[in-house]
């Protein structure tokens, strides 16, 4: 590179390569290299298996597509989030990393540039790594014909076209909390919006904008005109400058301990992992907030599908779900070898982070599912039975999760050993109950009673695992090179 070209900078094209190799490099050496490169084929499988599956129980086509639109936008929503890391989420979980992304810091570089290109990055990277395996289903769809790798294709620039709208999203309302807009302030706005659909019978129409490939063509060119525009807005609105207010606390530690009835030492590790909670971004609203996209998600199935399941089983098998975001969030700022310097062992620690879950999980779930069986309408039977679910499931998703994770929940999400057997685990919960909740409805005596025992059975279960993950785990740390 000449001088006048490295007084220039690096070119845009330089930026966007170098982005595009951190990504790649993060996430084989976190995740491990090819359990990593697998990933994009665990999806495919699944995504096929899932539509034969489904076309087998009888679902419509358009059904499956717009299913698979609706995790498209809801991974979107999530990955919106991944460009303004900078403040401390990505700190929170890697610990203290220098990315790329924070070179803005320390050297003349533009932040809006460097986060524009960040975001175009993510929006290519997952929509290769993990939308287009999700777009193998339309294989299954139209069949294997010389028209196949079109019909490919087609479904996923739809899919990969819901994803990105869905990170604008995530985007244009970080942008707006950066010039001070309260955040109840968009959470109500959007509720109102959401709510108003909803009484005036427009939720479906609104949400066939995020499926453009059973669209029109001007819709989606709509759909993609509103996504550019609401992006660019997004990022000149954006306040790179932007941080949070300092808090300060009391001694709130000495306070929630005292109030814990359990050993001393267990008190202290519960106390310690709900202030962590309590005092990173978000705070305690993060396990609702994490509930309530999932209840929103699944809430959309009778609109999209035109049936109505029993809503006590659905709901209390599907919330139970929660599991898995609730430990993630107690965790996301924990490591274990920082309690080296504590006279406690591991399994001391795995102990107290399930005490912990229960106390966070508990009112995370409740909430939400009793508002469901009101708004629904559920019988009593049916309301009793999906509590009963919503329990033993989610003790078992818990345990699945930290007997196959330990410390590390995200891990597993890019890690295709991992992520298979704990979705084969889900499954054979979820799966068999899903079909009652839609088949019998309301559900009879017979199943009822089945469904409980199920509960029950995949609770106990789910409490092994867990008991088991602290010997487990601790076993492992001490063997590990």
């Amino acid at each position: 590179m000449s001088g006048a070209s490295a007084r220039q900078g690096p070119t845009t094209w330089q930026l966007f390569a170098v982005l595009f190799r951190e990504e790649w490099r993060l996430h084989t050496r976190l995740f491990g290299g090819w359990r990593f490169a697998l990933f994009p084929a665990v999806i495919a499988t699944l995504a096929v298996g899932a539509t034969i599956a489904l076309r087998e129980t009888g679902t419509a086509d358009g059904t499956i597509v717009t299913g698979l639109h609706v995790l498209a936008l809801g991974f979107g929503l999530y990955s919106g989030t991944a460009g303004f890391a900078g403040s401390d989420m990505l700190e929170n979980v890697f610990g203290k990393l220098s990315l790329v992304l924070s070179t803005p810091a320390t050297l003349p570089l533009s932040r809006r540039r460097l986060l524009g290109l960040f975001l175009l990055k993510d929006a290519l990277f997952y929509a290769v790594a993990f939308v287009l395996p999700m777009a193998a289903s339309n294989a299954v769809l139209v069949g294997l014909s010389a028209r196949t790798p079109v019909a490919v294709g087609a479904l996923w620039l739809s899919l990969s076209l819901s994803f990105v709208a869905g990170m604008v999203l995530t985007v244009a309302l970080i942008a707006l909390r950066t010039r001070g807009v309260p955040a109840w302030a968009l959470v109500g706005t959007i509720v109102f919006s959401a709510g108003s659909l909803w009484a005036m019978g427009g939720t479906r129409a609104a949400w066939t904008v995020f499926v453009p490939i059973t669209g029109s063509v001007a819709s989606a060119g709509g759909l993609v005109l509103g996504t550019v525009l609401i992006g660019a807005a997004s990022l000149t609105l954006y306040d790179p400058t932007y941080g949070r207010p300092a808090r300060t606390a009391g001694d709130r530690f000495a306070q929630l301990s005292d109030g814990l009835s359990l050993e001393a030492a267990t008190s202290a590790l519960v106390s310690k992992t709900l202030l962590d909670l309590a005092r990173s971004s978000g705070g305690v609203w993060k396990p609702f907030v994490s509930a309530g996209i999932l209840l929103a998600l699944v809430g959309l199935v009778e609109t999209i599908t035109g049936i109505a399941p029993a809503p006590g089983i659905f709901f209390g098998g599907v919330l139970g779900l929660t599991a898995f975001t609730t430990y993630n969030w107690l965790t996301q700022f924990d490591s274990l070898e920082a309690y080296l310097i504590y006279p406690v062992s591991i399994a001391d620690v795995f102990r107290a982070k399930r005490i912990a879950f229960v106390l966070v999980g508990a009112p995370t779930v409740a909430v939400p599912y009793l508002g469901a069986v009101y708004w629904f309408e559920a019988t009593l039977l049916d309301a009793v039975v999906g509590a009963i679910l919503l329990a033993g499931y989610a003790l078992y998703y818990y345990g699945l999760t930290v007997y196959i994770a330990g410390f590390d929940p995200n891990e597993f999400l890019f890690d295709a050993v991992r992520f298979t057997l704990f979705t084969v685990g889900v499954a054979v919960a979820l799966v068999p109950t899903l079909v009652a909740g839609f088949v019998v409805v309301p559900p009879s005596t017979t199943v009822a009673l089945a469904l409980v025992f199920s509960g029950f059975g995949f609770g106990g279960i789910g409490f092994v695992l867990s008991s088991r993950a602290g010997p487990r785990w601790d076993e492992r740390y001490r063997n590990r090179d």
